[in-house]
């Protein structure tokens, strides 16, 4: 519950006083306790003292230890207190309520351990016999320096409760009175003070709500009015700048939202305050959730999180490149934002994915070209060596040679071709020429071109052309590249003796083009 601040006015005051009787309620309470005891353990001792003088006799003649017991009961009526006396052992010799007989041995009470030790002894506890709390104080009996026994006196802490209960009821209802003073009191004085901050406010609510430029009536030169004074001001200020802070926003926004890279801003504990729409794009996070939050628990990688710590602890500008957790290559750039202190960092993302992916695929493209290549040349350097040892007299071996180094040849020239084109693409200098095509002539033609590599392998390749197939609107070099590349690697990765067939077909708007 919130409390308004009438009442944040009033009732510290009610339970400031109310703390400050109650207080000094326990501890006049406790001085009290302290006195009536004190004044008790006075009492028990003069009466221990005075059982050790009367008992001392007895005690000093073994023949008369006897009596001991009447002594305690007689003194014990006449004082008014039960009286135990104890030999130097524990025994106990006479008691005022009880047979001391039947009693335990009392060397291990405290008041009389202390008594033996110094004279005296006190000890406060409940007893087992009355069940209640009694006060027991023993005083040693000496004769000629030699302790000859314990006189013990027990009293009750009735009395020291009953004085202690009465101050105490005496303090609660002066706590009470007063407290009713106060209430009164501090309801007045808030009144007086809260009315001039209500309508403060209200005004202030109306301004929150998006009403600015409020005003409320100054009717004092006090603090009072001197608030209102600064609160017009204020209201007039604000609103002045809540203009201009907006325009500056939007054109923030409208910078922010049309960037491609990243941009993320966190304070200096590397909590996130602001992102564009592209770094939440690339980090897959929602910004209005993040905001506030540790950048860890946007971007869910430790590299971003610890270059940008990294850049918060030594104030210097840190460069990283990571694989996220989304898929993407990110180069992050995590700089320092300073205003007199540093207050945090700026943090760029830019997306390398494609580029890193057009690298790979460049170096695997020119590895297995370089593997591709490296095969046939072999192949050729074998052919060149086996004719230059004699194979060129023999006309049938030669002729045969020949035509395995012209097929390597065309397998190279191929992929030379494929080469230039990926270069081609990769610029963008590539352009088609659209004509009317015959499909069918075109795949004839390939498949005759390529039919003498197929033969040196003993593959059968043959084509299956449809009768109605029409023209079609297409780059011719670039369809039959297409079609020559598929044909060719048909014919070297078909095994000996194997088959390949070319096939063309009218299926409804289209023109299919198969080879198999």
């Amino acid at each position: 519950m919130k409390l308004s601040i009438y009442w944040k006015i009033t009732v510290p005051f009610i339970l400031l006083v109310v703390a400050g009787m109650g207080l000094l309620g326990l501890y006049t309470a406790g001085s009290i306790r302290d006195i009536q005891t004190d004044r008790q353990g006075e009492k028990g001792v003069s009466l221990a003292k005075l059982v050790s003088n009367i008992a001392s006799a007895d005690f000093a003649d073994p023949l008369k230890q006897a009596q001991l017991d009447n002594v305690a009961k007689a003194t014990g009526t006449s004082i008014g207190a039960r009286i135990t006396l104890i030999a130097p052992d524990g025994t106990v010799l006479g008691d005022t309520d009880q047979d001391p007989a039947t009693m335990d041995n009392h060397s291990k009470r405290p008041e009389v351990v202390s008594a033996l030790a110094t004279g005296e002894g006190e000890s406060i506890r409940l007893s087992a016999t009355l069940r209640q709390r009694m006060m027991y104080v023993a005083v040693a009996v000496v004769d000629q320096g030699a302790v000859i026994g314990i006189a013990r006196v027990a009293l009750p802490m009735s009395t020291v409760q009953s004085s202690v209960n009465h101050a105490t009821i005496t303090l609660i209802w002066a706590i009470a009175a007063t407290t009713l003073l106060v209430i009164v009191a501090a309801a007045f004085v808030a009144r007086m003070i809260t009315r001039p901050i209500r309508r403060i406010t209200n005004a202030a609510e109306d301004i929150s709500a998006g009403k600015l430029g409020q005003k409320i009536p100054v009717r004092s030169e006090d603090e009072i009015g001197r608030l209102g004074s600064a609160f017009n001001e204020m209201s007039s200020s604000l609103k002045n700048t809540m203009t201009a802070i907006s325009e500056e926003q939007s054109r923030l926004e409208a910078v922010l939202s049309n960037l491609t890279d990243g941009i993320i801003m966190v304070d200096s504990e590397a909590n996130v305050l602001l992102a564009n729409p592209a770094a939440e794009n690339l980090l897959n996070f929602d910004v209005e959730k993040a905001r506030g939050r540790p950048l860890i628990q946007a971007a869910y990688d430790y590299e971003i999180e610890g270059a940008v710590k990294k850049c918060l602890r030594t104030g210097s500008q840190q460069t990283v490149q990571v694989d996220t957790v989304t898929g993407r290559f990110l180069r992050v750039i995590a700089a320092p934002v300073e205003s007199g202190k540093l207050v945090g960092a700026l943090v760029l993302l830019q997306d390398l994915t494609e580029m890193r992916s057009l690298q790979t695929m460049r170096r695997e493209f020119l590895g297995n070209i370089s593997h591709e290549l490296r095969t046939p040349l072999a192949g050729i350097k074998a052919i060149v060596d086996t004719l230059r040892d004699g194979a060129i007299d023999d006309r049938q071996a030669a002729m045969d040679f020949l035509d395995r180094m012209e097929s390597e040849v065309d397998g190279m020239t191929q992929m030379v071709s494929e080469v230039i084109e990926l270069s081609r693409i990769e610029t963008g200098k590539i352009t088609l020429t659209l004509e009317p095509l015959d499909l069918n002539a075109m795949v004839d033609d390939i498949a005759s071109r390529l039919r003498p590599q197929a033969e040196r392998k003993q593959i059968s390749l043959s084509t299956d052309l449809s009768a109605d197939l029409p023209l079609v609107t297409a780059d011719g070099d670039r369809v039959r590249q297409v079609i020559t590349n598929i044909l060719h690697n048909a014919v070297k990765f078909t095994d000996v003796g194997g088959s390949i067939l070319a096939r063309t077909a009218l299926n409804g708007d289209r023109v299919n083009v198969s080879v198999s």
